[in-house]
C-alpha cells in the first residue's frame, strides 16, 4: 500500500512562512519570495478529490519557483488542501498545500500550490 495517503494525515512540518492565515487575500497570493519560472515539468498529484476519495493525475506545471508552482488538474480540490507533488523526472516527492483555484477551459482548473517547506531542488533535473 502507498504511503501517500497516510503522509498526507500527518502534523504539519515546521516550516518560516507556511501558514494558511498568511494567504488571506488574492493579494497576498500572487506575492512569491522567489522569482516565478516558465517551464513545464511532468508532475504526480495525489491526494483525495472532493468526495474524499484517493486520486492521482498525471499533469505538467504552468511555472514553478523554489515556494511551489502553478498547474492544471481535472480533479476537484479546495484551497488550503494538501497534496502530494511526484516530480517525474527525478522521483523528489513533496508535501504542498492549494492556495489559489481558477477556472479554465475544459473543465481543467489553474491550480496554484506552495510547498509546506522551500523546495528548490525539488526542480532539478538529475
Amino acid at each position: 500500500m502507498s504511503r501517500i495517503p497516510d503522509s498526507l494525515k500527518e502534523g504539519e512540518p515546521h516550516c518560516v512562512g507556511s501558514h494558511p492565515e498568511e494567504h488571506s487575500n488574492e493579494d497576498s497570493i500572487n506575492r512569491r519570495d522567489t522569482k516565478r519560472a516558465k517551464h513545464q515539468v511532468p508532475l504526480l498529484v495525489s491526494g483525495s478529490d472532493a468526495d474524499k476519495q484517493p486520486f492521482r493525475e498525471k499533469t505538467d506545471t504552468l511555472d514553478a519557483n523554489d515556494g511551489g508552482c502553478l498547474l492544471t488538474l481535472g480533479t476537484s480540490v479546495v484551497r488550503g488542501q494538501r497534496l502530494l507533488l511526484v516530480n517525474m523526472r527525478n522521483q523528489d516527492e513533496r508535501e504542498c498545500r492549494v492556495i489559489r483555484l481558477r477556472k479554465r477551459a475544459r473543465g481543467k482548473t489553474e491550480v496554484g500550490v506552495e510547498f509546506l517547506c522551500p523546495a528548490p531542488e525539488f526542480w532539478d533535473e538529475s
